[in-house]
């Protein structure tokens, strides 16, 4: 796989993940544990805010990696051959930090939750693709 196309998935994986984190906020935050006993839209109670704020930030993640994504979108259509190499060594080494922390929040915190099984999968599977590419191009193979 060239480095435009590892780009171009990376990109679509980080917006398709940031979508899902913006349209089912509340699911996805179920599914983790999030909801405590007696959230009622609206209420300041600590117990309800506490969800709500984990809400914010969830969106606020899931706007940012769609923003992330849109800027991989546009580097692989605007970048020269060079920097799309560098910029997939960067990009893999972002998406395994995200992966390895997404892991651990999963082991300590979610769970059993499939929910943070198949986030980490999905960073794991698109930072392994950086690699792969990565050593491909180093070794002047492509897919």
């Amino acid at each position: 796989m060239t480095a435009r196309n590892v780009i171009r998935l990376g990109g679509a994986a980080l917006c398709g993940v940031g979508i899902v984190l913006l349209v089912a906020t509340g699911a996805i935050a179920s599914a983790l544990g999030a909801v405590p006993d007696g959230v009622v839209a609206g209420s300041s109670d600590p117990a309800s805010m506490t969800f709500w704020f984990q809400l914010a930030f969830m969106r606020l993640f899931g706007t940012t990696l769609i923003g992330l994504g849109a800027i991989l979108l546009w580097c692989q259509s605007h970048l020269a051959d060079a920097q799309h190499r560098s910029l997939v060594k960067v990009l893999g080494l972002v998406l395994g930090a995200l992966a390895l922390m997404t892991v651990s929040q999963q082991i300590a915190i979610w769970n059993p939750s499939s929910v943070g099984w198949l986030l980490a999968g999905t960073f794991l599977l698109t930072a392994t693709a950086c690699g792969v590419s990565a050593v491909r191009a180093a070794t002047g193979r492509t897919i």
